[in-house]
């Protein structure tokens, strides 16, 4: 009977462990872009690419404009399939400190790009992550 017992433990043990793994269960692909704002690269922000299902992708924005996304670990991509894509850009993202409306103890964010990038209801960036492609994307935002 005690081994039983060890047995299921042990079973249980290995599901679990299985479990927690930081594999993702979609097929995944590389990712890296640049975003252009007023024809020059932005320098600083964040970008997201949120897949029709599964985890969505990260990247802060590097001084030279260029990004490369993450999901479930460092730099390893983003889901294969379609995305939708938001980027946001703050005043402190930009190192200047944001405004503070007396009165207000949190000071309200500043988008330094157009605020239809901020959404992803409203960005109209799609991109496809295609498995064994160059997924390099160019993003330029216009006013």
């Amino acid at each position: 009977m005690q081994i039983i017992h060890c047995s299921i433990g042990m079973l249980c043990l290995i599901f679990l462990i299985a479990g927690c793994s930081s594999e993702s269960p979609f097929d995944m692909a590389p990712v890296t872009g640049t975003v252009l704002y007023q024809g020059k690269p932005l320098p600083y922000g964040n970008i997201n690419f949120r897949p029709l299902s599964g985890s969505p992708a990260f990247s802060r924005i590097d001084s030279n404009g260029t990004f490369t996304l993450s999901t479930y670990g460092d730099r390893d991509g983003a889901i294969v399939g379609k995305h939708e894509v938001l980027i946001k850009a703050t005043d402190i993202d930009a190192g200047k400190p944001p405004r503070n409306n007396s009165g207000i103890e949190m000071p309200v964010l500043q988008s330094v790009i157009p605020k239809k990038y901020t959404s992803f209801a409203t960005s109209e960036l799609t991109v496809e992550v295609v498995a064994g492609n160059d997924n390099h994307f160019v993003f330029e935002l216009e006013e």
